[in-house]
């Protein structure tokens, strides 16, 4: 009796082709949101991206370019084109010409007064003209002093004039100043972000060495920072518009009404979010770098974390000094024009 054995194929799929297969899988039309579901679902399998040469895949900075730096510069955008004309400044501004015109006002009634004695002298057949302070002048005397009065009046007129302008001009650079500084700010939060991609990835080399993948660390961080903390970003983004630029929102009681206690939670809040923020990245970026996350992931023993926290923050400074020059720049400018 013969037996015929049946022998049993397996197809046995490289890593490249499951992370093809994966992408296939994903639903819906935008390619952003379908790289996002996958770069979170599929943290292992992200070291195959560049050798999968998936079409719609978008590499990791363009990736966090269009998704989180291009959505910023939007919002600031829309920010500086809403605050530009609105605030303190503009209020003060508005007061200013209310004052202007009351004193425009004023000296014309001063001026008219003294045309108007100076038609009644003309007018007058007496020998002299005795003026309130009971002096006696001639008609060519008392003449001159109110022809005076109405230079004085014009003079002092055009002294306030130019003063109002040099307020004023003042006033604008001061807004437009503060507009860009408080627009700009949040464009630099994002910008920090993807730049402190590379200080990041050195950081982690020089702690990992022994680990291959973390030559990708900066790539993986990147892909993470969009994937993972997108919507904890833009969310973070729309707080600092709000905080920084609510008086042009309207909102400067509601800032004010928080009192120093109240302005103090606030931003150790949204710092609290940030740093919540990078602990999710953080769990990501130990799955794509293959290496054990630590049993305390809170902790000072998360060097992802920490190195994350100090590569933003060191970026960031740089950038905001930066923004901050531009503004006074603008500021010093604008006022000399």
């Amino acid at each position: 009796m013969e037996y015929q054995a049946e022998q049993e194929f397996i197809e046995v799929r490289s890593p490249i082709d499951r992370f093809k297969e994966l992408w296939g899988q994903q639903s819906g039309p935008i390619n952003f949101l379908r790289q996002c579901n996958l770069v979170v679902q599929n943290a292992e399998l992200l070291q195959y991206a560049e050798f999968a040469r998936i079409r719609g895949w978008t590499q990791p900075l363009m990736f966090a370019l269009q998704g989180l730096v291009l959505t910023a510069f939007l919002m600031s955008a829309m920010n500086l084109w809403l605050t530009r004309d609105r605030g303190k400044q503009i209020d003060q501004i508005a007061a200013l010409h209310v004052d202007l015109q009351a004193e425009i006002k004023r000296q014309q009634e001063v001026r008219d007064a003294a045309q108007a004695e100076i038609t009644r002298v003309e007018k007058s057949k007496a020998p002299g003209i005795k003026l309130e302070a009971g002096v006696v002048l001639s008609h060519e005397d008392a003449i001159k002093q109110h022809n005076s009065i109405i230079e004085d009046s014009l003079k002092s007129e055009q002294e306030y004039k130019y003063k109002s302008a040099l307020r004023e001009r003042e006033l604008h650079a001061t807004a437009d100043a503060l507009a860009l500084a408080h627009s700009g700010t949040p464009l630099i939060f994002a910008l920090a972000l993807l730049f402190a991609a590379q200080i990041f990835q050195v950081a982690v080399q020089k702690d990992y060495r022994k680990f291959n993948l973390t030559k990708h660390a900066g790539d993986f961080y990147l892909y993470f920072v969009v994937g993972r903390g997108l919507w904890y970003v833009l969310g973070m983004i729309a707080l600092l518009h709000l905080a920084l630029s609510g008086v042009s929102y309207g909102m400067g009681g509601f800032f004010e009404n928080l009192g120093p206690l109240g302005a103090i939670v606030f931003w150790l809040g949204l710092y609290a979010l940030l740093v919540y923020t990078f602990y999710l990245i953080s769990q990501d970026l130990y799955r794509a770098l293959h290496m054990r996350a630590p049993v305390q992931a809170a902790s000072p023993e998360n060097r992802l974390l920490l190195h994350m926290h100090n590569s933003f923050w060191i970026v960031f400074a740089v950038f905001e000094v930066a923004l901050l020059g531009l503004s006074y720049g603008c500021y010093l400018l604008e006022r000399s024009i």
